[in-house]
């Protein structure tokens, strides 16, 4: 017989970044004996179902996102260190009005002219992460993390951007010390040491978007920062230069790390689901169903939180103003009263809507590009090495973002025809 404690213990592994290699069956599980679950050791409501996600994201007034003003509110003592405010402060931490203001700033340079215009780098960026794994020789290990998913999403993410080719490396470099992977096994001084260091590698980070963003004010390019800075000007409500690096710099960190998670679930999804890569392989014209497949079962995104602007319930379950409801996305995209066979990976799949991006006022500004360079990487898999799993992977330690920080992949054969990138 379950009990309440044994519910209360998933939701511990639910919660707790690292926990877990599959998750999945946590989200399962959970949905089967709790769908609208008030956990009472934390306080919060966990949704497993699809339509309830959906109807949460849907209702701004009833349900706003976690920021700042109801940490400072619920959390006693709660200062946020340089870090966690420039995160805190990014449009994804925003309700309206600031909300409002900084999404429609920064849609400017989301459009689909400029999506049309990174088409050909994304195409080429994928050619040149395939040469690199053409380059390993049959029968050895390469991590196809290190190849394809982080280079490829910074290159990306970097050309949207404006970032200097030279430049993103170091980016990436801070980014991850600016929020470092929790260590259970480190003792109080190496805690310290690395909160030290993240604050400077935040501070870094925001000194050189606004430096950037100054650049482009007299050198501007064809890259997002540049369109927003031209197409904002004379509007009453612009940004400042650091309002506007304190917005684009969470673009870049969490683009760069949910494209990166991505492209290895996806990977890793395939190569355990050999049937379903035979079948892309031999027609890619499958692509944009089986990145939308993919986005559905393995995508990178797999927490939200919203809080109650008021008394209110959900199926039944009473919500209390204040309360934060915990949204399982990436388990909702497993709904079986969303989808059929939900735990099954078909990229013929009929169903694609699914929550990957989120919903609402909140959907992903970014949504489009990422399906470009999904969609793009699966249609461009079989003119690269056949390559088979080369051990289990290293998933990263996180509750928001779900996805492999090493992918160990062994090439077994050479590439069919591999065409070098210009």
């Amino acid at each position: 017989m379950t009990t309440g404690q044994d519910i209360e213990e998933l939701v511990r592994f639910v919660l707790a970044p690292g926990t877990s290699d599959d998750p999945f069956a946590h989200y399962l599980r959970l949905r089967e004996l709790a769908d609208v679950h008030r956990s009472e050791r934390t306080g919060m409501t966990l949704l497993s179902r699809y339509a309830d996600c959906r109807q949460v994201l849907g209702d701004q007034e009833t349900f706003r996102v976690v920021d700042t003003d109801w940490m400072a509110a619920n959390v006693p003592g709660w200062r946020p260190s340089p870090g966690q405010e420039q995160f805190l402060s990014s449009l994804f931490f925003r309700n309206p009005p600031d909300h409002t203001r900084l999404r429609r700033q920064l849609s400017r340079g989301f459009t689909a002219r400029r999506l049309q215009t990174l088409r050909p780098l994304v195409e080429k960026e994928v050619l040149r992460a395939l040469d690199r794994l053409a380059a390993v020789p049959s029968g050895h290990v390469a991590d196809f993390q290190e190849l394809v998913s982080v280079p490829l999403s910074l290159a990306v993410l970097g050309g949207l951007l404006g970032i200097p080719v030279s430049e993103r490396p170091r980016c990436w470099t801070l980014l991850n010390e600016a929020v470092p992977a929790p260590d259970p096994a480190a003792d109080e001084a190496a805690r310290a040491a690395m909160s030290r260091r993240a604050d400077e590698a935040a501070a870094e980070l925001a000194v050189f978007f606004t430096e950037l963003i100054a650049r482009k004010r007299t050198e501007p390019g064809d890259d997002l920062v540049s369109a927003c800075l031209v197409e904002q000007a004379g509007d009453p409500e612009q940004l400042t230069d650091r309002e506007l690096a304190l917005a684009v710099l969470p673009v870049f960190g969490a683009g760069v790390t949910t494209l990166s998670d991505t492209l290895g679930n996806i990977m890793h999804t395939l190569l355990t689901n050999p049937d379903q890569l035979e079948r892309l392989s031999a027609d890619p014209a499958q692509a944009e169903r089986a990145a939308a497949e993919a986005f559905r079962h393995c995508g990178g995104y797999h927490i939200t939180r919203r809080y109650a602007t008021r008394d209110t319930e959900i199926r039944g379950v009473p919500v209390a103003a204040g309360s934060v409801v915990v949204l399982l996305l990436a388990g909702a995209n497993r709904d079986p009263e969303a989808f059929g066979r939900p735990e099954e990976f078909d990229i013929e799949r009929p169903e694609t809507a699914s929550l990957a991006f989120g919903s609402g006022i909140h959907h992903c500004l970014g949504a489009a590009l990422a399906k470009l360079l999904v969609e793009t990487v699966c249609g461009a898999l079989h003119r690269g090495p056949a390559l088979r799993p080369a051990g289990a992977p290293r998933w990263r330690p996180s509750v928001l973002f779900f996805g492999p920080v090493h992918l160990p992949v062994t090439v077994v054969a050479d590439p069919r025809t591999v065409r070098s990138a210009p």
